[in-house]
């Protein structure tokens, strides 16, 4: 038989236990086990083990990758209506302009501008034409320039940053429509700084090309719109560089290093300022059969890239989407998968057990039947010893109740005794500096305090019989201002604000030393609870009861931290408590509430906003009659 440790062996529970054991082995008769089938066995049950979590893995495995499947082909197509509604705008946009720059060729003042570009004067009408019209269009800026790249006028020719006197000549769009009538080009504006799209026109004479009206287009409102999605919307130029980006760091940078050809077609159009054109440093990860690319950027995210050419092919609108809540979703559904593929196997394993023990009770009922004779002696020898357990077991129990009622007083006097300990140094103190008045009514207090104690002793009976002092008339202002009297040393050593806003005629249905330690139990509660906050602050509010008339209400509410939500659900029950280690035990909340069921009434607590806790009394209130002062009714009994 296996040795156990003493410590172990002595407890009560433990020899029961081990009683029951050594009854049920000899019911257990079985045939004693081959030596050489256990290396085979263990073997089976290896093989069976490792088949079935790889079927489990299998599954959750498959039960991940189809989902993850499905989801990425739901943001693809998610994503393609997006990027549709998206290209619309941005083209509609863009297209919106492209009449802007022609019209200006139905001027006569534009040609004579043309023709004389050094007249201040053709400069300035042409300029507040230009402004006029730019006001009803819409766009960021519209200027005329001469065959030279000089520009000759513009709408915002009084603002700073004007185009107007610069010569552009260095910009495709200007060498384009020369060359072709039109131009088209994305930049950072030279002058002003601000990126925008440009569209330019040849206007021509007779055939001849006298000079180009061009079109600023400002395309901010769609990257502003683009940062309150939930997807990530880049615009790539025909260089793949990102103009336009829902993020900030990813703009100007392009998707891939650039060749040195390329740098150097940048360095002569400067189409994107002084921007530094590092590239985004993406990692490609996959390619999908339906064409989306997956890749992990900068920050570790890992997303899947939707793309549709926009801007007649020259542009590509590119959507990103996080795959994080996919992944998370085929993670849970692989789990899913896992556990319902390890739920079969462990049905399938209780058939099969289910199977070999109804044949093995089977065989076991002829070896029972042959061991009931010798059974029914030990049944008895082992009767004895299991009636002698129970008894040691009861007096365990009895020693436990016995701890906790011990643990119980020791929390209900404390409060009292150090109030007792703070008036006798009080008096000690008093009668050193010869107050022998204020020291005698320090002395009467202490006598209250000891009577008090008395008192608190009897009431201990209640939690094992019930109690048999009858209840009266109690005054709730008397019984709060006794629990302060108790506690206000605990209020002038932690500096607390304790105020209180109660009717001096209401009476309640109670046991006044009952309800003051009911009283004195959350007060003390509410002390601990704005310890460490500011403002410290305690109110104490009785009033009858807006729904009940016959019922008064109690309110003591503090300004210390809000209670958390798994104590507040059961801080009425033994031991549950939040203090540290050796400052409570948990019992004063469930004495208070068993002595308010014990009158009547209910004890609720519940946190308040933006901080804070409140502890509401609901006692049923006592009917006075005038002649009779709310004192002289209350029941002082112990």
């Amino acid at each position: 038989m296996r040795e156990w440790p003493a410590a172990i062996a002595g407890a009560p529970g433990f020899v029961l236990v081990h009683k029951m054991a050594e009854l049920s082995s000899l019911v257990n008769v079985k045939e004693p086990a081959k030596v050489g089938s256990v290396a085979p066995a263990s073997a089976r049950w290896f093989i069976r083990g490792a088949f079935a979590l790889a079927l489990v893995a299998a599954a959750a495995w498959l039960g991940y990758a189809v989902t993850f499947r499905r989801g990425l082909d739901h943001l693809h197509a998610v994503a393609q209506q997006r990027l549709a509604v998206e290209a619309a705008r941005l083209d509609g946009h863009l297209s919106r302009f492209e009449y802007l720059p022609s019209l200006l060729e139905t001027s006569p003042g534009v040609f004579r501008l043309l023709e004389a570009p050094g007249d201040p004067a053709l400069q300035q009408a042409v300029s507040l034409y230009l402004k006029s019209i730019n006001l009803l269009a819409g766009a960021d800026n519209l200027y005329v320039l001469g065959v030279t790249g000089a520009t000759l006028a513009a709408a915002d020719f009084d603002q700073p940053g004007t185009p107007f006197g610069e010569n552009l000549s260095y910009r495709p769009y200007v060498s384009e429509a020369l060359a072709n009538g039109r131009g088209a080009f994305f930049g950072v504006g030279i002058t002003t700084a601000r990126a925008g799209y440009y569209l330019s026109y040849a206007l021509k004479d007779s055939g001849t090309t006298k000079g180009i009206a061009t079109v600023k287009v400002n395309l901010d409102s769609f990257e502003r719109a683009w940062r309150n999605i939930d997807n990530d919307i880049l615009l790539v130029d025909e260089r793949k560089v990102t103009i336009l980006a829902s993020r900030d760091e990813w703009r100007y940078r392009p998707m891939e290093p650039l060749s040195v050809q390329t740098r150097d077609d940048i360095a002569r159009s400067k189409p994107y300022g002084n921007h530094d054109l590092a590239p985004l440093g993406w990692t490609f990860v996959a390619q999908s059969e339906n064409g989306t690319a997956r890749i992990t950027a900068e920050n570790g995210t890992a997303y899947t890239v939707s793309e549709l050419p926009i801007n007649r092919g020259l542009w590509k609108l590119v959507l990103l989407d996080d795959e994080a809540p996919i992944r998370q979703t085929a993670l849970v559904i692989g789990v899913i998968s896992g556990l319902a593929a390890l739920v079969a196997l462990l049905a399938l394993g209780l058939v099969e057990q289910r199977r070999r023990e109804i044949k093995q009770r089977l065989a076991s009922q002829a070896a029972l039947q042959a061991a009931n004779d010798m059974l029914e002696t030990r049944v008895q020898e082992r009767t004895a010893e299991l009636r002698a357990t129970q008894d040691e077991l009861v007096h365990a129990g009895k020693l436990a109740a016995l701890g906790q009622m011990s643990a119980g007083i020791v929390h209900e006097l404390n409060q009292p005794l150090a109030a007792l300990q703070t008036a006798a140094d009080n008096a000690v103190l008093l009668v050193d500096r010869g107050s022998i008045g204020d020291a005698r009514g320090n002395l009467t207090r202490i006598g209250e305090l000891v009577r008090r104690l008395g008192r608190l002793t009897g009431q201990l009976r209640v939690f094992a019989y019930k109690s048999s002092s009858p209840l009266g008339a109690v005054s709730v202002e008397q019984a709060v201002a006794e629990s302060l009297k108790i506690l206000s040393g605990r209020v002038k050593e932690g500096g607390v604000a304790v105020a209180t806003d109660i009717d001096a005629k209401l009476c309640v249905i109670a046991d006044q030393t009952r309800l003051e330690q009911l009283l004195c139990n959350i007060v003390a509660n509410a002390l601990d609870a704005v310890e460490n906050v500011e403002p410290k602050s305690i109110l104490i509010r009785a009033g009858r009861e807006e729904a009940q008339s016959a019922r008064c209400r109690i309110a003591i509410s503090n300004s210390g931290p809000a209670i958390a939500p798994d104590v507040l659900q059961r801080m009425f029950e033994p031991f549950v408590t939040t203090k540290p280690a050796g400052k409570g035990l948990g019992l004063g909340l469930m004495l208070s509430n068993h002595i308010a069921r014990s009158f009547g009434g209910e004890l609720h607590a519940r946190n308040l906003a933006p901080s804070g806790a409140e502890f509401v009394v609901t006692l049923p209130l006592a009917e006075i009659t005038e002649a009779a002062p709310a004192w002289a009714m209350t029941n002082r009994s112990a």
